[in-house]
């Protein structure tokens, strides 16, 4: 038997359990429900409005366009999002344990992703470097 850590909580389990005996976290993937998380992008009114990618778990890419959605099946569990729109970028680690909602926007001001909803732990990146999007002004 090898102790391994749980995805969920981080404590050292057997290798040889079903659930994590700490949280509650089903350790086999078919054990794990799939949720569907909708990511909305709100309306915003920019002379150029680029799409926004959506990149989940550094692998999987996805666009959005403004005043539009996407809906994403994930497993229960640790997912980080890493929201990009031009060289602002927004991460976003979600813990899935039932469908959710999740909205982005852009800050007017400070040209950083905002983005809200269920459960998340956010880290924005916003460069030095002021980046005009569709003529909006941003401090640096």
């Amino acid at each position: 038997m090898a102790l391994i850590k749980c995805s969920e909580c981080g404590k050292e389990i057997s290798d040889k359990a079903s659930v994590c005996p700490h949280c509650g976290m089903p350790l086999r993937s078919e054990d794990r429900g799939t949720y569907d998380i909708t990511i909305t992008r709100k309306k915003q009114w920019f002379l150029i409005n680029p799409d926004a990618t959506i990149t989940v778990n550094n692998s999987d890419k996805y666009k959005l366009k403004n005043d539009s959605s996407i809906k994403i099946s994930l497993t229960t569990g640790e997912h980080t999002l890493l929201f990009s729109l031009g060289p602002r970028k927004t991460e976003a680690k979600i813990n899935v344990t039932e469908n959710a909602t999740i909205e982005m926007s852009m800050n007017r001001v400070s040209g950083e992703i905002n983005v809200t909803g269920y459960k998340l732990d956010l880290k924005t990146n916003t460069p030095t470097v002021s980046v005009g999007v569709g003529g909006g002004i941003f401090k640096n």
